[in-house]
This record gives structure tokens, C-alpha cells and sequence, in this order.
């Protein structure tokens, strides 16, 4: 079992879960909101556009699971996939259809300089999802970063995703919720941190921002393109007994 094939589980069951919502609406005639639609996401697209793309996310989504599911981690990553991709939909589109504008409501928020985290529904509806699985030796993308507060001191453990790096002595998480994301705050305060990942406890310090264009230099190439897309991500470095 690789990261790969861990991701490539997650992402392709993910997208078949995308193409359900799309595609029951298509069929049935409804209008629903896409990608194509002004504004993307929240406006609505037609029938014929909704099939499109729940056709063309069957597509993708079929051809990466396509070799099957055949070890434990590429069970749960897909599992994983799956469940945050459902949660992910029905908060947006949720909101969306109430007559808010989801998640791209909070990004504009964050562009704007407010806020700094995931809306709290979303979090509260994948904490435990997070918490059961972050840190397991047998699923090596999600960790947990053993902090303290920079102003309270109080103890937190955060579950964070890992962008795997060319340089094994160095780890980096990225920030899809910006650079003012509270936790990546207190460990940049703070100068260190533990890192429960992968089955073990590793210590890590030096911790800084780094833009989209660095991370992505920093990532193994997989991953490029997703650090690319977000505003920043957080680079610490291994204790010289941590690196694998």
C-alpha cells in the first residue's frame, strides 16, 4: 500500500458520490447547482449540463478504482473519500438551496479577511470521522498535531491532512483555510510541536508559512497540484530521530 493508491481510492470514491446529487437531478428534470453555473456552484445549471457532469465525475471516479480495493488503507480512504465528499455536498448544498451561497460563501469571507477555519457544521459533522482515523499507521494522510493555545496554553490535538515532500525531513500540512487558520498560529507561535502520524510520535519544529507556488515545489509531484490551489501551507521540520 502506497499514498497513492490511498488517494487515488479516496478521490475516485469521492467523485462518484459527486456524481449522485448531479445526476438524480439531471434525470429528473431539475435544475441544480454546478461548476458552469454564474456564480460556480451556487448558480443553476440545466438537466442536460447536471447529467454531464455526474457523467463525466462516473467516468473518473470509476477508471481510479478501477484496479479494485485491495489492502486496508485503500478500504478506508475510500471509505473516507466517500463519507467527507457526502458531508462536504450536503452542507453546501444545502445551504445553497436555502438560499445561502455554501461554501463559497465562506471563501469569499476568507478572501475578504474574515475568518480563520472551516465553517463550524462542517467541522463538527467530520471531527469524528477525523479523530477515529488521523495518527493510524495503516492511513498515512492524516495525522495529529499536538499543540498548546499561543494566548490560553490549553492543550489541543488537531487532526490535519499531510502533503507528502521530496525531503522525508521535512512535513507539510496545507492550509485550505488560510494562513490565519488558529492551529498553524499557535504551532508557528510555539516554534514546535508533536506530530502523531503514521503509527508514531514525531517531533517536529522551525515551523513557517510558505505561499502556494513554494509548497508546491515542496510536495512530491502527485500533490502539486493541489497545494497550488490552496492560499498556503505550513512547513516543520523532523528531529534528525523522526526522519523515515
Amino acid at each position: 500500500m502506497s499514498i497513492r493508491s490511498v488517494v487515488r481510492s479516496a478521490v475516485g470514491a469521492a467523485l462518484l458520490v459527486n456524481a449522485v446529487p448531479h445526476g438524480v437531478s439531471g434525470v429528473q428534470g431539475r435544475p441544480f447547482p454546478s461548476p458552469f453555473a454564474d456564480p460556480p456552484g451556487v448558480g443553476l445549471s440545466s438537466p442536460r449540463v447536471n447529467v454531464a457532469w455526474s457523467a463525466a465525475n462516473a467516468i473518473v471516479g470509476t477508471l481510479l478504482l478501477r484496479r479494485g480495493i485491495r489492502s486496508r488503507g485503500e478500504t478506508v480512504g475510500a471509505a473516507v473519500g466517500g463519507v467527507a465528499m457526502a458531508i462536504t455536498i450536503s452542507y453546501h448544498f444545502g445551504d445553497v438551496l436555502a438560499g445561502g451561497s455554501g461554501l463559497r460563501g465562506f471563501s469569499m469571507r476568507r478572501a475578504a479577511g474574515g475568518g480563520s477555519g472551516p465553517p463550524r457544521a462542517l467541522v463538527k459533522a467530520t471531527e469524528p470521522l477525523a479523530n477515529a482515523l488521523a495518527g493510524r499507521r495503516w492511513f498515512p494522510l492524516w495525522a495529529v498535531l499536538h499543540h498548546r493555545g499561543r494566548k490560553s496554553g490549553t492543550a489541543y490535538a488537531t487532526p490535519v491532512a499531510m502533503v507528502p515532500t521530496v525531503d522525508p525531513a521535512l512535513v507539510m500540512i496545507g492550509l485550505p483555510w488560510g494562513r490565519n487558520t488558529n492551529w498553524a498560529r499557535n504551532v508557528v507561535a510555539a516554534g514546535s510541536a508533536e506530530l502523531t502520524w503514521s503509527g508514531a510520535t514525531h517531533s517536529v519544529s522551525s515551523p513557517h508559512i510558505v505561499e502556494p507556488a513554494e509548497a508546491a515545489d515542496l510536495a512530491k509531484p502527485l500533490f502539486r497540484s493541489i497545494v497550488k490551489r490552496m492560499p498556503a501551507a505550513i512547513v516543520l521540520r523532523r528531529s534528525p530521530g523522526s526522519v523515515a
